[in-house]
């Protein structure tokens, strides 16, 4: 679809006497309920807020370029925060937040913007990745952080799978009930499967999807259910049918979210203009 669909709102003006921090940040996923703040459980911004609170003395509302569930995690998350504050250096912050920070969340980067950006609203693509090993490959130091399968299916025929998601679709049928989006067409601009290798030199099964935006547990629900229907060799043009018959009944399973990771946020204009392109030819 073309960006000017995306119903993105106007981006308001700062007070002169606010400064817009915007900082990259990586967290383990499995020890919070997700990102965005809720009543009754602990969750990641929860945390750097009350953190920013006892640093600087000030309340502030932390805004990211989207949500994760609980026990998803991510390596490059992008949020930003305004600010009274005129002493602290921006690229202090994310030093002397890491020193009261617990360990599980880390502030890779922090930077001064301005009102032309928002974590959120200027996101121009979102990449996640997902990674899979096999039972006799896990080690001790992947528990919570890769999903465990007996055997990887057929490459080949996962990668046939992840072609039809690339494109533009409604993904009613990969969206779990719960999604309160005005609309579910999404922007893919990446989807395929790999294997790749860890750092223990075992082999890891990973996929790796980048759009534009992502319905609630659509990414999960993708994963399970392709790993699903390669184990039982489905063709690759049933898995086409099923995503354009929005039919939720006709989904796998969706897979956990210990193997999933917001892997990066992407704000440059020009990355993926090819795919604006050809959708205006």
């Amino acid at each position: 679809m073309p960006r000017s669909d995306w119903r993105r709102p106007p981006l308001q003006q700062l007070d002169p006497s606010i400064r817009r921090i915007r900082m990259t940040v990586s967290y383990h996923g499995a020890h919070y309920s997700g990102w965005q703040r809720q009543y009754n459980a602990l969750t990641v911004v929860q945390v750097l807020e009350e953190t920013v609170k006892a640093m600087i003395g000030e309340e502030v509302e932390i805004v990211g370029s989207g949500r994760t569930d609980s026990g998803v995690h991510a390596l490059g998350q992008v949020c930003h925060m305004d600010i009274r504050n005129q002493k602290v250096k921006a690229e202090k912050f994310a030093l002397a937040l890491n020193r009261l920070l617990p360990p599980d969340i880390r502030i890779l980067e922090s930077s001064e913007t301005g009102n032309t950006f928002h974590a959120r609203y200027t996101a121009m693509a979102r990449m996640y990745r997902y990674y899979f090993k096999r039972e006799q490959d896990m080690t001790a130091f992947d528990q919570s952080l890769v999903a465990k399968v007996k055997r990887f299916p057929a490459l080949e025929l996962l990668n046939g799978y992840a072609s039809c998601i690339q494109g533009t679709h409604d993904f009613t049928t990969f969206t779990a009930s719960g999604d309160v989006s005005s609309s579910r067409w999404r922007d893919i601009y990446e989807s395929y499967w790999r294997m790749e290798t860890d750092r223990w030199g075992k082999q890891l099964l990973t996929y790796t999807i980048c759009g534009n935006a992502f319905l609630y547990k659509m990414v999960r629900s993708l994963v399970g259910s392709m790993m699903d229907f390669a184990e039982i060799g489905m063709p690759v043009q049933e898995f086409s049918s099923i995503l354009a018959s929005k039919d939720r009944h006709k989904v796998g399973r969706t897979a956990q979210a210990c193997g999933l990771y917001l892997y990066k946020i992407s704000y440059d204009e020009n990355e993926y203009a090819w795919f604006e392109e050809k959708h205006d030819e």
